[in-house]
């Protein structure tokens, strides 16, 4: 494969990227591309907390009913929204828990929805003919079809050495979602203790759905000196393999983690 097609867009407080093999059509890829970012603006439009007038933020102002959301047009995603964070709050034990953010508590369901967006963002870049791509949301990354004839390597980022990178995954199909402190500082808010987590310096989560990925991650952060045993049991019953740093730079990682990553195999 010769070099990639890519594109990039600020969305969600942040930079969307895609990529996708080199000799891909670039009519295809633009049309693909622009595809992709209206799905995740749209996102943005319906679930930003710092949107006055978002459908999350008259929620969580008491103006919008989470009881009347069958009569308003964005009412299917936001349930699905509503049901991931129920299914994440008893997944964790309460780690996650979207409508007990900051300090007073408010709702804000922003660990969920950033990975959620992507993947459906990832979908719709399939849909448009682009099987084989990358997409990635900050820390998060979703990829499809492979490079060419080879896996997708993914990097995550080293949080003790910035600029550098800690790990690379390899994966045709699935997704990396990294959650840390080293870039956005302490802003995962663990509901149990009702301050910023502070026990993890970062977590990453790998397996097949940006989504699952995403929120597992936020949720292990929160766990803090928890994490590594939720990891693993999670792992087990769900194949969502986790890696771990500390802030002694200590890095553990689940047991079958090294099929992602080959470097950690014994």
């Amino acid at each position: 494969m010769i070099g990639r097609r890519t594109a990039t867009a600020p969305i969600m407080g942040t930079v969307m990227s895609i990529a996708a093999p080199g000799d891909t059509d670039p009519d295809l890829f633009a049309a693909a591309a622009e595809a992709a970012f209206a799905c995740l603006r749209h996102a943005d439009e319906v679930f930003s907390p710092f949107k006055a007038d978002s459908p999350v933020s008259l929620i969580r102002d008491g103006v919008l009913r989470v009881a009347g959301l069958g009569d308003h047009p964005e009412g299917a995603r936001i349930q699905e929204i509503l049901d991931l964070c129920h299914a994440l709050k008893t997944e964790s034990g309460g780690a996650f828990d979207a409508w007990a953010v900051g300090d007073p508590p408010a709702f804000d369901p922003c660990g969920a929805v950033k990975g959620w967006a992507a993947e459906r963002a990832s979908a719709v870049l399939t849909a448009h003919g682009l099987t084989g791509h990358t997409i990635g949301a900050g820390g998060d990354v979703r990829v499809r079809g492979g490079a060419g004839d080879r896996p997708w390597r993914v990097g995550i980022a080293d949080p003790h050495r910035p600029g550098r990178v800690l790990a690379v995954a390899e994966l045709a199909d699935g997704a990396v979602a990294t959650s840390g402190t080293a870039e956005r500082g302490a802003h995962v808010w663990d509901p149990r203790t009702g301050r910023p987590a502070s026990g993890l310096l970062q977590v990453s989560v790998i397996g097949p759905s940006l989504t699952w990925a995403d929120g597992y991650a936020t949720a292990a952060m929160a766990l803090g000196p928890q994490a590594y045993d939720w990891l693993t049991d999670l792992a087990e019953r769900t194949g969502y393999e986790g890696l771990v740093v500390d802030r002694a730079s200590r890095m553990r990682w689940t047991p079958r983690m090294a099929r992602f990553i080959p470097a950690l195999a014994p």
